[in-house]
């Protein structure tokens, strides 16, 4: 890596807009679930699969375009995609038909990975003694991006309805793209010239195993993204449903309830700049447990719902940034796999909670919906507990 390239506050500031704005394309969905499939006259009782083809066409993408930023100069590679992303997301608007529809949910889900292209990257251009404060920053833009789409997408549909949301969505997108191709710096960074597309694709998974941090730092990052989804696929069926019959605008105003969590990023990168990433894991681990139980009560007491979000998104970014704090210490010239690795087992942890939490919603209710989350919440802590048992063994 070119050493003499450090990135300044204003470029760390728009690759955590970049960040944002391109993973909130990815949730624009979320609050429209309901609207869309009546548009399209799909079954609305099983419209969470919509969320789930974008979890898991957002897992593909990680696996099948992360390793790129390995083998391609980044910037050129990063503002392709952001391209590719701003024109699905204007399919998506001017979508006649259900299949056109769908092509587009899965070109932005797989295309907009390009945010764990520009995380690696930045990470690579940072300070060790930084790096934790440096990636809080932007994983808070993008945890911001995720919650704060729910707003906006249940905002705009609710005036102007779900097309225009894409509509405005494809516009910022379009303007990022200039964006990064005007701001992003131009570096050479140290990567191995003799392995090709499917050899690095291949060195992802060997990479994984013969690293113990990384595998069971994945391991904690699949579980903590699994929670994520199981809160948030099946939310806006309760909000929208008894007791609370809110409506778009009020289901997506639930998103500033869980982009507080945007502190979480700040204490997850100060726990692992001070080299206490363990003692925060089994903290969030605690804290998960305890949102699940208030998340419980919260399928008839407002309150109780709206705590449980705050304190469970608040551990879920803690975790997180944790997580890649530790992981993005090595090689720079491996990010891309290290990222493509970390990256897949959080969205496939995404994808299989998305999954698992639609099914319990439809058949149980809310009330199978927390006692699973509290089920993976204490896996996680078991998890951590093992994990801290192998490094002293």
């Amino acid at each position: 890596m070119n050493n003499r390239i450090r990135l300044s506050s204003v470029q760390i500031f728009v690759m955590a807009l970049a960040i944002g704005l391109a993973v909130a394309s990815n949730y624009f969905v979320f609050p429209l679930i309901e609207v869309m499939a009546r548009y399209f006259g799909l079954d609305v009782d099983s419209s969470g699969m919509l969320i789930t083809l974008t979890q898991l066409a957002y897992a593909l993408g990680l696996m099948f375009l992360v390793p790129l930023g390995d083998l391609l100069d980044n910037k050129k590679l990063i503002v392709s995609l952001y391209g590719i992303v701003s024109i699905s997301a204007l399919l998506i608007a001017l979508a006649p038909n259900i299949y056109l529809f769908v092509a587009g949910l899965l070109l932005v889900g797989a295309f907009c990975t390009v945010a764990q292209i520009l995380m690696p990257l930045a990470a690579s251009l940072t300070d060790p003694e930084q790096r934790g404060r440096v990636i809080g920053t932007l994983m808070s833009g993008l945890l911001l991006g995720i919650l704060l789409s729910r707003t906006f997408s249940g905002l705009v549909a609710h005036w102007w309805g779900w097309r225009m949301v894409y509509v405005l969505g494809a516009v910022m997108l379009m303007l990022m793209t200039l964006t990064l191709q005007w701001k992003l710096p131009h570096v050479q960074l140290e990567r191995s010239r003799s392995s090709g597309y499917w050899q690095t694709l291949a060195s992802v998974w060997s990479l994984l195993w013969r690293t113990p941090l990384l595998r069971q730092r994945g391991v904690l990052g699949a579980l903590d993204f699994c929670l994520f989804s199981v809160l948030w696929t099946p939310l806006t069926l309760l909000l929208s449903n008894a007791p609370y019959h809110f409506s778009l605008s009020t289901i997506g105003l639930f998103g500033l309830f869980g982009a507080l969590g945007i502190f979480g990023s700040n204490v997850g990168g100060w726990a692992a700049d001070k080299g206490r990433s363990y003692a925060m894991t089994v903290v969030c681990a605690l804290l998960f447990l305890f949102s699940w139980a208030l998340l419980y009560a919260g399928g008839h007491y407002l309150w109780a719902l709206i705590s449980g979000v705050i304190l469970l998104d608040f551990a879920i970014q803690a975790l997180h940034i944790c997580n890649q704090s530790l992981i993005y210490r090595s090689d720079p010239a491996l990010k891309g796999r290290i990222a493509s690795g970390y990256m897949s087992m959080y969205f496939i942890g995404g994808v299989l909670g998305s999954l698992a939490s639609a099914m319990a919603y439809a058949h149980v209710g809310w009330n199978g919906v927390a006692m699973l989350g509290g089920g993976i919440a204490f896996l996680i802590l078991l998890c951590a507990l093992l994990f801290k048992c192998e490094q002293m063994s």
